[in-house]
């Protein structure tokens, strides 16, 4: 069984999830919603495994250095956004956008195919190293910013984003048996969530 405890994003920061089952773990890190964060595991007794970056963007990743300073888990993202990480790329991180520079960070490379039950997908597009995390048991995909509710997407025009591999990882994505989305931004879907990814690849082709 997994019990997913979301915290919308408010203003320009995006949505993180505490996921419990199999493994423990925390889906991105939010811009100032930190400390909302850290009460709920100091009050829940949660101890998380790992905290898992969908991808480098500022409104996903801001937090990291404080949720590494307080709980000592350590942060995983893929190859390629691991790597804009450790090298703090302020400007493929987005974060010029909001005035600040971003610290050189500890983040490990996501290896894994699976982990916790999930299957960690590959979904470029938003950026060349995106990610998505799908439980076909529980019928759950964690999409980060490749898809929204009600038919949205994220964009493309920031560095390493692509149309052409955005389409491609949505095509992917409306493949799967999905009950339940929760996406980077805006309110979670849980029910016939696959109808909400149909209008997004339906959007795509007037592209």
């Amino acid at each position: 069984m997994v019990n997913i405890e979301s915290f919308i994003g408010g203003g320009f920061s995006s949505n993180v999830f505490v996921v419990q089952g199999e493994k423990n773990f925390l889906v991105d890190v939010g811009l100032g919603i930190g400390d909302r964060i850290l009460e709920y595991l100091d009050s829940t007794g949660t101890v998380l495994d790992r905290i898992i970056l969908t991808h480098r963007h500022y409104d996903h990743t801001a937090d990291a250095p404080r949720m590494y300073e307080k709980t000592g888990v350590p942060l995983y993202a893929s190859e390629t956004e691991a790597e804009a990480l450790r090298k703090g790329d302020d400007i493929s991180i987005f974060s010029t956008a909001f005035g600040r520079k971003v610290p050189e960070l500890e983040v490990e490379t996501l290896t894994d195919k699976n982990y916790g039950g999930f299957q960690i997908l590959s979904t470029p597009g938003h950026t060349d190293g995106s990610i998505s995390l799908y439980h076909p048991k529980e019928r759950i995909l964690i999409s980060g910013d490749t898809v929204f509710p009600h038919g949205g997407v994220g964009r493309t025009d920031l560095p390493t984003g692509s149309i052409g591999q955005l389409k491609d990882s949505v095509t992917k994505l409306s493949l799967l048996d999905v009950g339940s989305l929760y996406s980077g931004h805006g309110p979670v879907i849980t029910r016939e969530a696959g109808k909400h990814i149909s209008m997004s690849l339906k959007f795509l082709d007037y592209y």
